[in-house]
């Protein structure tokens, strides 16, 4: 690896350029927060129009795990390309029973694993949305607050990261209740334990308001992204396993 090196102005001429063309083309709901314009990637750096270079720290939102164009991962794209690019969901193929082999493989339920193939995270959401209605007859859900889970129409009900995702889009998916998720560095509850808190809250909320009989699931970040980067206190995902469990409600 290099160093970054910078010859233009940021954004250069190029960017400016192009940024501008975008503006009358394409839909302005992209963040969009840096006027970077990317050119390429090698490993962990980045080239933009203008041939600035510089140092990835996003790794397209951590999908890049190997970093830009790693070689391994070149071959292998080239290489089904060179098979087919698209056959609908009408057929088998070989690859796609194999990577179902190899997540079943590794799966820790500790029982046989079916894969539900999608292309985005809200696609994911959607499905197990779907999914959890489906099999246990129940309308009703409890996503938490700060999460963010997509902006199609049925993930867009549990994101509440910030109300700009929300605003002009009502009315979303019905039967959605948010709950607080513990956040030790602004606490909206008193003591120390605000994992054991939320888990309270959600209990009265059973009692007062929400009939757990009727909830399907609960939709979770372990980890909340937009929300704040925020990691739970230890015994809470636990926790909230065994409640869903003594009420039957799918955790996701």
């Amino acid at each position: 690896m290099s160093h970054p090196h910078i010859h233009t102005e940021l954004p250069g001429p190029k960017a400016r350029a192009m940024i501008a063309r975008d503006a009358a083309v394409i839909s302005p709901s992209y963040p969009r927060d840096y006027p970077f314009v990317m050119s390429h990637g090698r490993g962990t750096e980045v080239w933009d129009v203008d041939g600035n270079r510089f140092l990835d720290f996003m790794a397209g939102i951590a999908v890049c795990a190997t970093g830009h164009a790693h070689p391994a991962v070149v071959k292998a794209v080239q290489g089904a390309a060179e098979k087919f690019l698209h056959i609908s969901s009408d057929y088998w193929h070989e690859e796609m029973v194999g990577l179902g082999e190899r997540l079943a493989a590794v799966a820790p339920m500790g029982e046989p694993a079916m894969s539900f193939i999608c292309q985005s995270g809200t696609e994911a959401v959607e499905g197990a949305l779907k999914l959890a209605r489906y099999v246990t007859g129940r309308p009703r859900f409890i996503g938490f607050l700060g999460g963010f889970h997509g902006r199609t129409m049925g993930s867009l009900s549990f994101t509440s990261s910030k109300y700009t995702q929300q605003k002009g889009f009502a009315t979303t998916l019905a039967g959605v209740t948010h709950v607080p998720y513990p956040n030790p560095y602004r606490p909206l509850f008193a003591g120390d334990d605000q994992g054991e808190a939320v888990l309270e809250y959600i209990r009265m909320l059973f009692q007062r308001s929400v009939p757990p009989s009727e909830v399907a699931a609960m939709l979770i970040e372990p980890m909340q992204g937009e929300g704040g980067y925020l990691t739970p206190p230890d015994g809470f995902l636990a926790g909230l396993r065994a409640l869903c469990d003594e009420h039957g409600i799918l955790l996701i």
